[in-house]
């Protein structure tokens, strides 16, 4: 009896923690049905040490809503970059048919990237979220410690967005040796 109270018990407890992984993991937002895949996303603390990167700023954190926010303004951003790098695909293949080139050069798919946030508050005391993407990654450690690469094209990009005026700038994507 004792065994099968305990066996009841590891189930109760098993299930609960697969059912809040599963909301760990993801989050949506059921008026735009936009989904958060937490698990490509690392937040990482703000380094006020790390000057060259970040001034006059102070560390802060984001809500699940601020989240929701983040992604709906970076896809917004990638959508307004896709466009113009589509008509930028089919110029240089219209111009140079036989270079062979490949869609995934221009354009960026977000599915791709593994993503590191920081959420820092600027002199005004307005919420912003410096957003790092990187794709793919053979190990973790992109979820500790901010990778920077020089050059390797659109395989790498950053971006500040601010969520007091709900708006993205500083769009940098890396280029090609």
């Amino acid at each position: 009896m004792k065994q099968l109270l305990i066996l009841i018990l590891a189930i109760v407890f098993l299930t609960n923690c697969i059912n809040s992984k599963s909301k760990i993991d993801s989050m949506t937002d059921s008026s735009n049905e936009l989904t958060v895949d937490l698990s490509n996303i690392a937040i990482i603390p703000l380094d006020t040490t790390n000057n060259w990167l970040f001034e006059n700023v102070e560390a802060t954190n984001l809500s699940d809503n601020e989240l929701q926010q983040v992604e709906k303004l970076l896809v917004d951003c990638i959508s307004n970059y896709n466009l113009e790098q589509e008509k930028q695909f089919e110029e240089s293949v219209k111009t140079n048919p036989d270079y062979g080139f490949d869609k995934q050069d221009f354009i960026i798919t977000l599915e791709r990237y593994k993503r590191q946030y920081i959420a820092m508050l600027n002199e005004k005391g307005e919420k912003v979220v410096w957003i790092n993407c990187v794709c793919g990654s053979s190990n973790d450690s992109w979820k500790k410690s901010i990778i920077m690469v020089l050059d390797g094209g659109n395989c790498y990009f950053n971006l500040k967005i601010n969520l007091t005026t709900k708006e993205y700038f500083e769009f940098m994507v890396n280029g090609y040796a």
